[in-house]
């Protein structure tokens, strides 16, 4: 008989249910040895042979093992996609569908317009007058929007927290004790505000979970962000006018000081112009000097044919000794050495005249500076232009039931295939 190797086993399906036995041998009739038999060693000839009967039973264990095997490991993957699968969508189904509340939603658009331009604020400066782009004003917005300021504002004015506590289900809203900063992450989710590159417009989407009280938050967004463009455009114009009104005081003051100055002069003098006097001086001694002149051709003459002890020559001699006088007194007038003379006189008022004049044009030129400033302000104010007015929404937009539902599925399935490799590498090397 040939050895039993796994290369020359029957198929345990093909072999018959019943072994026939080997022929029987007389008991004292050797059977002659086959040519396998001889080439066996002692040590295997004493070894038994394993019976057909028994090799197939054993088959049959080893089969019905493996489908047991393969049955369970079907079993516990069924388990591990009801568990992973089919449990967490079926939850989500029913909380989407049953408890989840409707989130309505208010939509606007609306941009900032410089007043003295038919179209956005493209050509005009920014808010702080700094960077001359549109975009500047509209994100600056857009900040604000987003910001605690006017989450508090909202809170003040609508009690906009509580809306988020008592109106949502107990996913979907926000927790009694949030703090603040989850209050504003918690607004910050509810809140879309978008900027278009296109028209330079803010596109806004609030969301809440009643349509009449969300359309009463985004009109006090609106109302509250048209006060906030007005408020810094305005702060601009007025610290620019206050600039400008504060050198119009200094140069009306100047001016005021300067007139003063000139009119204690001229009280203190007792001159209305000092030019004016030393001309009218400087007349008075043309004339003496043209009388001297005269009275001395005139004594010249009389001394010629008579007595200078005559009575005529006489009297014309005191007249020019008081002629000579009157020069001499009237020129110390003019230049006089102990008293200020009218020449430093006249240096004075020229100086304050001159100071006079400067403060004058100072003062016209900060009234049209004044005047240019206020005119510049009111061209250049901003204002909030609401392009498309909010609406009170009939049906809810959010949650997207069928969207989020597909997303939700698809995900748990990828955690399942990733599940179901990592087991099957587990297996394999344990094996």
């Amino acid at each position: 008989m040939p050895p039993i190797t796994p290369c020359n086993l029957p198929d345990p399906l093909d072999m018959p249910d019943t072994i026939q036995a080997p022929p029987q041998t007389p008991p004292n009739e050797e059977k002659p040895a086959s040519k396998s038999e001889s080439l066996r060693t002692p040590e295997q000839l004493k070894k038994p042979v394993t019976p057909a009967y028994t090799i197939k039973k054993k088959l049959k264990q080893l089969n019905l093992a493996h489908k047991l095997k393969s049955a369970l490991l079907t079993h516990q993957t069924g388990q591990w996609f009801t568990a992973i699968v089919l449990i967490p969508w079926a939850l989500c189904a029913i909380y989407f569908t049953l408890i989840a509340s409707d989130r309505y939603v208010s939509e606007a658009s609306f941009l900032i317009e410089r007043s003295d331009s038919g179209g956005g604020s493209i050509e005009g400066l920014s808010l702080f007058g700094v960077i001359p782009q549109a975009s500047n004003d509209q994100k600056i917005l857009e900040t604000f929007i987003q910001s605690p300021d006017m989450l508090e504002h909202l809170d003040q004015k609508l009690s906009l927290k509580q809306h988020y506590i008592e109106s949502a289900d107990w996913i979907s809203r926000l927790t009694p004790s949030a703090s603040q900063e989850d209050f504003l992450d918690f607004y910050r989710s509810h809140i879309n505000v978008r900027y278009n590159d296109t028209n330079g417009m803010l596109d806004m989407e609030v969301q809440g979970f009643e349509p009449e009280y969300t359309k009463k938050v985004t009109d006090l967004i609106l109302l509250k962000s048209e006060s906030f463009v007005n408020d810094i455009s305005h702060n601009l114009a007025n610290e620019q006018l206050t600039f400008v009104r504060s050198e119009v005081e200094r140069a009306e003051q100047r001016l005021k000081d300067f007139t003063r100055r000139l009119l204690n002069f001229q009280n203190k003098t007792g001159l209305l112009s000092v030019e004016e006097q030393g001309a009218a001086l400087s007349g008075i001694m043309n004339e003496l000097q043209a009388e001297l002149i005269r009275s001395q051709t005139e004594l010249q003459t009389l001394t010629s044919y008579l007595n200078e002890n005559s009575a005529q020559v006489i009297a014309l001699k005191q007249r020019i000794s008081a002629l000579q006088s009157q020069i001499t007194t009237e020129k110390d007038k003019l230049v006089d050495s102990e008293a200020t003379s009218l020449n430093e006189l006249a240096a004075q008022q020229q100086e304050l005249q001159l100071d006079l004049e400067l403060a004058t044009q100072a003062y016209t030129s900060a009234l049209v500076a004044l005047e240019t400033t206020r005119t510049e302000a009111s061209r250049k104010l901003k204002q909030l232009v609401v392009v498309s007015s909010p609406y009170q929404a009939q049906d809810a937009k959010y949650p997207r039931v069928a969207y989020s539902l597909i997303n939700i599925l698809l995900i748990l399935l990828m955690i399942f295939a990733l599940a179901r490799m990592i087991r099957a590498t587990i297996h394999e090397h344990r094996d």
